[in-house]
């Protein structure tokens, strides 16, 4: 009797199940979620001996699930920057920038973070980085972004600052360093995901009177490089012309002493025969030019006025 009411009441479910599955088409509660590359989903046991994220299935794909007893929550894996910023044009409409404390002033930025999830296994341990993901956070990729991960980067950017001893006077000329020091320390906050760097998109905001007082720091350094450079260009040309002066007068005495000495063997070689030579050649070249007449010598006399008249 017992065996026929078994037998009974597994034909009425099943006769149950067919005329659900006659009239709508598909088992009541039945979902579908379609995992597209580039993209990791895990499906997760909400009841019975399997349940939880430890016995979560990885799946890709189109999967078919049961809404009331599993569930699929879907995670990229590819490497993806998302952008925390003031504006609300950027990631959210609301203001995302990463707030964080420097010498008790605070600091404002707009900050990209490039990271995505992975399926890479866990090391020393079973499952993989996905699993202990969600198994630790118990969130969406978005609601992690907004929340965990904004957050971890507000605490690693005021740590570090606190441990390179910055101010905030000094964080426009160490940006590159505190980037760096967040980068590790964000990658460390969060060994579970893959996070690639991190990155300031725009400078860094700071109280108006520290940034003023930055300002007028800046400006009286490039004031006073400016008239740095200014006095050694003049020391440059005043050097040149010193150097330049200096070669002519060289030139000059060089000239000098080679005028004199051409002089000096001048005077040596001049001899009497060498003067009786020369005054022929002139004797000769006077000849050669003579046309035979003598030149003519006109004597004039003055007009003498003698007693007061003139005839």
């Amino acid at each position: 009797m017992t065996n026929f009411r078994s037998k009974l009441t597994s034909l009425l479910g099943f006769s149950t199940l067919a005329i659900a599955i006659s009239s709508c088409g598909t088992v009541p509660g039945t979902n579908v979620a379609t995992v597209e590359p580039g993209f990791a989903g895990l499906k997760i046991q909400l009841y019975g001996g399997e349940k939880g994220i430890d016995n979560a299935e990885l799946v890709s794909g189109r999967v078919w699930y049961n809404g009331y007893t599993e569930n699929v929550v879907v995670f990229p894996t590819y490497i993806n920057t998302y952008p925390f910023t003031q504006s609300t044009t950027e990631g959210s409409p609301s203001d995302e920038s990463v707030v964080f404390s420097v010498s008790g002033s605070p600091v404002s930025a707009d900050v990209g973070v490039s990271f995505g999830f992975t399926t890479e296994p866990v090391e020393n341990g079973s499952g993989t980085k996905l699993h202990h993901f969600y198994k630790q956070y118990r969130k969406n990729p978005d609601a992690f972004r907004a929340n965990e991960l904004r957050n971890g980067l507000r605490n690693c950017f005021s740590s570090v600052a606190e441990n390179q001893k910055l101010t905030p006077s000094m964080l426009p000329y160490n940006q590159q360093k505190l980037v760096a020091g967040v980068t590790e320390c964000t990658q460390q906050r969060f060994p579970s995901i893959a996070i690639q760097d991190v990155s300031l998109l725009s400078p860094l905001r700071l109280p108006p009177d520290i940034q003023r007082s930055i300002d007028e720091q800046f400006a009286a350094q490039q004031a006073a490089q400016t008239a740095e450079a200014n006095r050694r260009k003049v020391e440059a040309q005043s050097a040149a012309e010193v150097a330049r002066a200096r070669g002519e007068a060289q030139v000059t005495i060089e000239r000098a002493k080679a005028e004199a000495e051409a002089n000096l063997l001048r005077a040596k070689s001049i001899t009497p025969e060498l003067l009786k030579l020369e005054q022929l050649k002139i004797e000769r070249e006077r000849i050669r030019k003579w046309n035979g007449n003598e030149p003519s010598t006109v004597i004039q006399s003055p007009n003498v006025q003698v007693g007061g008249r003139h005839r």
